[in-house]
């Protein structure tokens, strides 16, 4: 598959952090999205959290990360919504899938899945939503800390 087909269906690009990925490739997401990127401290030793920000702080991208590196929750708040194409990685286009059965939604989109869930909710200017991958995530992670 050609990288121009891999963006079309919105599949990552092999070097970006995304949900599954490597931490490592956070700073290269940052750059490519042009938000500015800090760690945070977070959930007591059991995970890694990192936000970014575009510079406007119109809308903020949090990764969450376990001890060996892997991204096992997104979650983002603000006027913008992301790029959940570039977020997600593989998973988007799951979520695509789920949305065009469901047709169009007010409210909370939830999508559960034994190894994708995705929260999603907004309106003009405040999108939020999360997504998680159950089996990479800790299991001493309650999934509504991925917020």
């Amino acid at each position: 598959m050609s990288l121009a087909a891999c963006l079309l269906v919105g599949f990552a690009v092999p070097g970006h952090a995304v949900l599954g990925g490597n931490e490592a490739d956070i700073p290269i997401e940052a750059a490519a999205a042009r938000m500015q990127i800090r760690p945070v401290d977070s959930g007591n030793g059991r995970y890694r959290l990192h936000e970014m920000r575009d510079g406007a702080a119109r809308s903020l991208v949090r990764q969450y990360s376990r001890a060996d590196g892997k991204v096992f929750g997104v979650a983002w708040d603000g006027a913008v919504k992301p790029d959940l194409g570039r977020l997600l990685g593989p998973y988007y286009a799951r979520y695509i899938d789920a949305v065009q059965v469901a047709g169009r939604a007010r409210g909370t989109r939830q999508i559960v899945g034994s190894d994708f869930v995705i929260v999603v909710s907004g309106h003009m200017r405040h999108f939020t939503g999360a997504a998680w991958l159950p089996g990479l995530k800790p299991a001493d992670v309650d999934p509504a800390e991925i917020r």
